[in-house]
């Protein structure tokens, strides 16, 4: 369980709680900015090394006031000072080109630039950062629900615990109901004997009841501000979340057509989503298809190295993919979801049969499907066959469970991957 940190400090000279919080923001939003601008250049299966950051000191300085140096005046006397005294004037520090500055680094000719601060993150903190405003849309519950995890949730208080779960309000009503119970009938009993002690007139009693009180009082003054009986700790349990059920259709187009280099961006692509999914999600299973004039179910493994090609029929593996689902996924108890990449060729006499397939076997029972087309963008084809993004468009026209996007390099990939799974307001749920 992750632990939280409070900060009770109190705020340092000049500073605001407000102006830390967003010091804080700030300093989050640009290292998200510097990891998003790194993707391109980096490889996206990690391989567990912590990552590098690089933020500039401008993102993460604070804010400060200083007076003008040319306006104001103030009266300094410098105690010692064998060279001036109170009246003289003195001479600013030149800076500028000059040379004249203060700063300790070294005149440049070389244009503007901004200080750079780097640090590491590890991979975990990484990928959190990565994938933390994106998810599988419109999942919806299911018949066949699964507990998976448990939420920790507010369960009342009990008497022990860990400072940082002290309930202060809880425990200062403990202690005042304490204190009243405790002094009220010695009050009471104080009261009483002052009223004796007024009509009393023999002297040793007087005495007597005096010392009585007095004892009275100091058992009364005694009673603690706070005592460990008082403490009371927010308590948490362990409430059951049931979680739907989803699974992911990998679609990848491993024809002749589909050169090294669109390989590699599919690839990359859909190790993202893979690498999104696993990490995002407990219960979503992945089923990898490969294809090219046929289509058959591979191993994860299989699906990212295997090295075969051939003739293209993109409806192969869809009609693969409704066996599946068939005998496996039912649509009742399962989110389903479809990623397909492909150079956008396909044979013309499949194309019509793909689009029947996907019209009325896929798109009716599938959460979410997208669609991304690699290389160069193009109208028409290589063949005579047309370009598949066309035929996808047009479904997308009367389906809005369907995507479809260009990834022309590697600097494409994460920016259309974020598009394709940005978190979705509640309205559009």
């Amino acid at each position: 369980m992750a632990n939280t940190i409070i900060d009770r400090r109190k705020n340092p000279g000049g500073k605001s709680s407000g102006n830390r919080q967003k010091f804080i923001k700030r300093t989050k939003d640009e290292i998200r900015k510097s990891i998003h601008e790194s993707l391109g250049k980096r490889s996206i299966k990690g391989s567990g090394d912590d990552q590098e950051v690089v933020i500039t000191r401008k993102g993460i300085s604070e804010p400060q006031f200083n007076h003008k140096s040319d306006s104001g005046s103030r009266d300094i006397v410098l105690p010692g000072n064998e060279d001036f005294v109170e009246g003289d004037l003195l001479q600013k520090p030149k800076g500028g080109g000059s040379g004249g500055g203060s700063g300790e680094g070294k005149a440049s000719n070389e244009g503007e630039g901004e200080d750079e601060f780097g640090f590491a993150l590890s991979n975990d903190e990484f990928i959190n950062i990565l994938f933390e405003d994106l998810e599988l849309p419109h999942m919806i519950s299911k018949e066949n629900k699964t507990v998976e995890r448990f939420e920790m949730s507010r369960s009342g208080y009990t008497n022990e615990g860990n400072p940082a779960q002290l309930n202060l309000e809880q425990s200062m009503i403990n202690s005042m109901g304490r204190k009243i119970a405790l002094k009220t009938p010695k009050l009471r009993k104080i009261r009483e004997l002052e009223a004796i002690l007024e009509t009393e007139e023999d002297e040793d009693k007087r005495l007597e009841l005096e010392e009585e009180i007095r004892k009275l009082r100091i058992r009364a003054n005694s009673v603690a501000f706070v005592d460990p009986v008082d403490l009371r700790y927010n308590n948490f349990s362990k409430k059951p979340r049931p979680t739907s059920q989803a699974v992911v259709f990998f679609v990848m187009d491993v024809s002749a057509s589909m050169t090294e280099f669109h390989k590699e961006l599919a690839k990359r692509y859909f190790m993202l989503l893979n690498l999104f999914i696993s990490r995002k999600y407990k219960r979503v299973e992945c089923v990898f298809i490969r294809h090219h004039i046929t289509a058959r179910e591979c191993s994860e493994e299989e699906f990212f190295n295997l090295r075969e090609n051939g003739g293209t029929t993109v409806s192969s593996a869809f009609e693969l993919a409704k066996d599946i689902l068939k005998d496996r996924y039912s649509p009742n108890e399962w989110n389903i979801y479809f990623a397909q990449a492909s150079d956008g060729d396909n044979w013309s006499e499949d194309n019509e049969k793909l689009k029947n397939i996907l019209s009325k076997d896929i798109l009716p029972i599938t959460q979410y499907f997208s669609y991304i087309q690699v290389g160069e963008m193009r109208k028409g084809s290589y063949y005579a066959s047309g370009n598949l993004i066309d035929e996808y468009k047009k479904l997308e026209s009367t389906h809005k469970n369907l995507i479809s996007k260009y990834i022309e390099n590697r600097s494409d990939i994460y920016p259309v991957f974020r598009e394709i799974f940005k978190k979705q307001d509640a309205k559009a749920k």
